[in-house]
């Protein structure tokens, strides 16, 4: 038997709990239903109970069959799904433009190479870090009235943006950010930010 991969799984899942429970009820049935015979007992409804039994297990096989295969499609699909991430995560990871993703409220999520290598730090060491940090001091009261356009618009572009880095070295940059909408973890929304760089960083 042959099935169409936009079968989910639970629709077999959930024949084999009703095909169970018919053959129970059937057989509780047939066995209540029948006169007890004090010589023979209730040899009687056997016949009817075994041969209710063999198309219960002839189901299930079916059943079973079908499971398995929508399972080998849910798994050739997964890794196909992984391929993909892994190819979008590489893209990003090595994209030569520094870009980097943070929820709604500026924290940190994701950073690229590129980004770690112009900040001067680890990526791991920036990740859950609020983005204000990286500013200097006279530019945050500006950078949190204007992030929280950004949340509620499209994004921003040209945002013009004065970091400190290790040395205390200023960088002057110019952030794009676009809001994509219905990620994170609260599926609240993220915010990809790409630099642009007026002049070489030192």
């Amino acid at each position: 038997m042959t099935i169409s991969p936009s079968i989910e799984p639970m629709d077999t899942v959930g024949a084999i709990a009703r095909c169970r429970y018919v053959v129970l009820k059937r057989a509780d049935e047939l066995l209540s239903n029948q006169p007890t015979n004090p010589e023979g007992g209730r040899h009687d409804v056997l016949p009817g109970v075994s041969a209710l039994l063999m198309t219960a297990l002839e189901e299930l096989k079916v059943a079973e069959e079908e499971l398995r295969l929508q399972n080998s499609v849910l798994e050739a699909q997964r890794v196909v799904v992984d391929d993909r991430v892994r190819h979008y995560r590489q893209l990003f990871l090595m994209s030569p433009a520094p870009a980097f993703i943070t929820d709604i409220y500026g924290a940190i999520q994701e950073v690229n190479y590129a980004a770690a290598q112009l900040f001067r730090r680890e990526a791991r060491h920036l990740e859950r870090k609020p983005l204000v940090s990286l500013l200097a001091p006279e530019f945050r009261d500006d950078f949190r009235r204007q992030l929280s356009r950004a949340a509620v618009a499209d994004g921003v572009r040209d945002w013009r943006l004065i970091f400190r880095r290790v040395g205390d070295v200023p960088l002057e940059a110019h952030a794009t950010v676009k809001l994509i909408p219905e990620l994170g973890p609260t599926l609240s929304g993220v915010l990809y930010w790409m630099l642009t760089l007026p002049q070489p960083a030192l």
